[in-house]
């Protein structure tokens, strides 16, 4: 994965004039609205509570000048020329300010902006406010931090990113409180799962099964598994004190140390030839090498093959795909259990298709379930890879250490110890459709409970901090808790709600699931 200087200049170029014109749009409804909303600044008193135009109204000046019986229009004359119109022109600047900020901090971060977007109307978008349309939301970029603790390693990044967020004075119209919720729920939002992944998890445990129809998953006389490695320049990037190179590497020499002897396993590597740099795109796009034919488990080979090569280049996804179809050519799907694991940590930067060739890979000779591992990646790296799972109706799961990475690992493992009992013992269809599927409720459980827990308290911690830094007053540290507190309660309840759907769902064949939560939860 790379950022290349040629395409961000462009994609900034691109973002900076849907900025500005959202930006115009805003400023035009400012200015249609500022008298409407009373909003101003500084120099503001308090009104009653019933005030009929807002919580407060412009300032105006005592004079004890002015006789009580002057007309109205007498008055707005006199406070016209006593500087109104200086007021209102230096309210639609602050508030000009305000919006820059906001707009600034939002191409600084790379959220999106679809949510303020032309014809939308300010403070209109509420956020998820159903369990559908929590699950449907994309993750922020600082899912899965952990901003809330003190010693928290990348603290100080994320408070520089908080430091970027405007000043909201006590006064301001909940409309505007509501795009600046939203824009700290943009940053923090977790990835919340939809139960189609447990079901897909039930599936894969599934094999052998009759009440699975894919003959992707049915066992056969040979189990291959193939893993196809993203040695890109990104890998280098360090979880811990290892890098996700290292990690990965560790997790992969433990899996194939794990596999039944008569299983197969292969290695594929791209992008670690050149480097990341421009000059050097041609070679490290075309650098996808099989550093581990297919074989048997070779404790030796294995580890001499993974230190062949270290991160340094692109990420070349879709070459990668195509060559692994080649690799299996020869293993079709009548006499084999091809297994193919893709690993990376962000979206192909070669310019190929990756989604295209997935859908085509599933569907060849060798029909292999095709399950991609996202290592501690972003959310735009999620989203091609969940596609590039989709299309060749295979797995997605998110990783973010060592631990987590050989989990994933571990189905196929799962898999391979369930091929070979079945090649020793000849199973029976009943014992070998025995799942326990209550493990995966559990784990969805416990997913939900601990992104909604993370989520909240990094979205405290952000509160507390742009008050105790004066970014925000009481009034927007009251109403933004209340938001947080709002949402956690939201997530609560779907959890619950999901899980129980899960139990009841337990007995039903994987084809009237499937429907049903596309029909019902229509999320990731």
């Amino acid at each position: 994965m790379n950022e290349k200087e040629g395409v961000s200049h462009v994609q900034t170029g691109t973002k900076l004039a849907a900025l500005l014109a959202i930006h115009d749009d805003l400023l035009l409804r400012i200015d249609r609205t500022s008298y409407d909303h009373r909003l101003i600044l500084s120099r503001r008193v308090p009104v009653a509570a019933a005030h009929p135009r807002g919580r407060y109204a412009f300032y105006q000046k005592k004079s004890s000048s002015v006789h009580p019986k002057e007309k109205r229009g007498d008055l707005i004359s006199k406070a016209t020329k006593q500087g109104g119109y200086d007021r209102m022109r230096n309210t639609k600047m602050r508030m000009s300010l305000l919006f820059n900020s906001i707009l600034i901090m939002l191409l600084l971060t790379g959220c999106s902006l679809g949510a303020i977007g032309a014809g939308t109307g300010i403070g209109q978008n509420q956020g998820p406010q159903t369990t559908q349309e929590l699950i449907a939301s994309q993750p922020g970029p600082l899912a899965g931090t952990q901003f809330f603790h003190a010693a928290y390693p990348h603290r100080t990044e994320i408070i520089q990113i908080l430091d970027k967020m405007p000043t909201v004075v006590d006064g301001m119209n909940d409309a505007y409180l509501d795009l600046y919720w939203n824009q700290l729920l943009t940053l923090f939002a977790e990835d919340y799962l939809s139960p189609q992944m447990v079901v897909d998890r039930w599936r894969m445990a599934s094999y052998g099964s009759p009440d699975i129809e894919d003959a992707r998953f049915q066992f056969r006389e040979n189990f291959n598994v193939e893993i196809i490695l993203d040695a890109s320049g990104s890998m280098a990037g360090k979880i811990g004190d290892k890098t996700k190179m290292q990690l990965a590497k560790e997790a992969i020499q433990e899996f194939a140390e794990a596999l039944p002897e008569d299983a197969r396993i292969s290695l594929r590597v791209y992008g670690h030839k050149g480097s990341n740099a421009d000059e050097h795109k041609q070679l490290s796009c075309g650098s996808s090498e099989m550093v581990y034919p297919l074989q048997a488990y070779d404790a030796k080979r294995l580890e001499q093959a993974l230190d062949m090569f270290e991160p340094t280049g692109w990420t070349s996804i879709a070459h990668s795909l195509r060559l692994a179809q080649e690799d299996l050519a020869g293993f079709e799907a009548d006499k084999n259990t091809n297994v193919i694991y893709l690993v990376s940590d962000g979206i192909e930067t070669c310019d190929g298709n990756p989604v295209a060739v997935a859908k085509e890979l599933s569907q060849s000779k060798i029909m292999p379930l095709l399950n991609v591992i996202g290592f501690d990646v972003n959310a735009e790296g999620q989203k091609q890879l969940k596609e590039i799972a989709h299309a060749s109706e295979g797995l997605y799961a998110n990783v973010t250490n060592r631990e987590q990475f050989k989990q994933e690992l571990e189905r196929a493992k799962e898999i391979a110890q369930k091929w070979e009992q079945w090649k020793r013992d000849a199973l029976t269809e009943a014992d070998a459709v025995l799942i326990d599927r209550k493990k995966w409720v559990d784990a969805y459980d416990q997913d939900w409970y601990e992104k909604n827990w993370r989520e909240s308290l990094n979205i405290g911690m952000a509160i507390e901090y742009l008050s105790a830094s004066g970014k925000i007053g009481n009034e927007a540290r009251e109403y933004l808790t209340g938001k947080r507190q709002e949402r956690e309660a939201l997530a609560t309840q779907s959890k619950e709600e999901l899980t129980n759907y899960l139990v009841s769902l337990t007995t039903e064949t994987y084809q009237e699931m499937r429907e049903e939560i596309e029909d019902k939860y229509s999320g990731n």
